[in-house]
């Protein structure tokens, strides 16, 4: 009697098609690999024409110290001193509108109007604002204040656009820094009869450290 164990294994049926798999696979790598190498000669042509172009210009002091005015794309010279100018001016003027509203926003959500219609709302309109796009704030901001108001275009529009950008960010770091603050501190506050604006400001905002 012959044991099952001994007689000849068949080979699959699907031996075949594990050969096409592989070399559909293969195939594929090879493309992918072919469409990265270049791409990355485009990339690689930009860095290398940045650093080699640019280095000589980072190193000197006038990069620094000229700014592009009366500069076209064709002259040589100029430097990035209006830049850097131009940023530091709209990222201060942007976090004196932006940081008060976010936190005082923040402050609403989570010590007033947490649970109200209000509120509801007011999360709602900042989760919209954290997904916009920086175009379309600007364009908001162009549309507004320059075609709609008649402003001029300037620094103080473009630290408006970012306003957009900057206030729910604020917003949401600022209540997560609130929410960590133990209650049991605003309780012996309210016991010991401090107002709750008063223990806002003095016991929950203080705390609060990573708010800063």
């Amino acid at each position: 009697m012959t044991s099952t164990l001994e007689q000849p294994v068949k080979a699959p049926a699907f031996q075949g098609v594990s050969v096409r798999r592989k070399l559909t696979n293969n195939f594929a790598t090879v493309l992918v690999s072919v469409s990265v190498l270049i791409a990355l000669v485009p990339l690689l042509w930009v860095l290398y024409s940045v650093i080699t172009k640019g280095f000589a210009a980072i190193t000197s002091p006038v990069w620094f110290t000229n700014s592009q005015a009366g500069m076209t794309a064709f002259s040589p010279g100029g430097g990035v001193y209006h830049a850097i100018v131009g940023t530091l001016l709209q990222g201060i003027v942007c976090s004196l509108i932006s940081i008060p509203i976010g936190v005082m926003v923040a402050v609403y959500l989570v010590e007033y109007g947490g649970g109200t219609r209000l509120g509801k709302i007011t999360t709602f309109m900042v989760d919209i604002l954290t997904g916009v796009p920086s175009i379309v704030a600007a364009l908001f901001i162009y549309a507004l204040w320059v075609a709609t108001l008649g402003f001029e275009r300037s620094g103080f529009a473009v630290s408006l656009s970012l306003v957009l950008l900057m206030i729910p960010v604020i917003v949401r770091a600022t209540e997560e820094m609130l929410r960590i603050v133990p209650m049991d501190l605003r309780e012996a506050s309210y016991a010991l009869g401090v107002p709750k604006w008063k223990t806002i400001v003095r016991i929950v905002i203080p705390t609060a450290r990573g708010v800063l």
